[in-house]
């Protein structure tokens, strides 16, 4: 069994496991590998290091191949899927305005009935979350045109 790490041309990354390194290169040529996230069959593993042991001892560990990924999103695609981001989240996160900090901190700690909040922090309630520990994400504003 091989494990291979893969990569959609819409840069999703994700594990693939096959019987062996042919196996995998039959699934390849036939497309039958797809991403999990978006359905697509164009996929390709990710270069990844590899142990090898000498029997001279030499010591010198080999350089990794580096390819750099194409860009798979246009800057519209992108601002398209922020917008999508944003509106689920207004449609499926309660609104808590200013209070963004406050609330966040009473789910954190259990004093308050746990939800998906959105609203708004400055930059140091925004620093402080993150010192306590308290998960957040900050969800940048799409460009618009205009």
């Amino acid at each position: 069994m091989v494990v291979y790490d893969l990569i959609c041309k819409k840069m999703h990354s994700f594990e693939g496991w096959f019987p062996s390194f042919e196996g995998y290169q039959e699934q390849a040529k036939k497309e039958q590998i797809t991403c999990p996230t978006c359905g697509t069959s164009k996929v390709e593993r990710v270069p990844n290091a590899c142990a090898v042991i000498s029997q001279r001892g030499d010591k010198e560990e080999p350089k990794p191949v580096q390819k750099k990924p194409e860009l798979a999103l246009t800057e519209a695609e992108a601002t398209e899927m922020l917008l999508q981001l944003h509106q689920y989240v207004k449609e499926n996160f309660e609104d808590v305005g200013g209070r963004f900090a406050h609330e966040a901190r009473e789910i954190f700690r259990g004093e308050a009935e746990p939800r998906p909040i959105h609203g708004t922090a400055t930059t140091v309630e925004r620093q402080e979350l993150d010192e306590e520990g308290i998960p957040f994400y900050t969800l940048p504003k799409p460009k618009l045109d205009g």
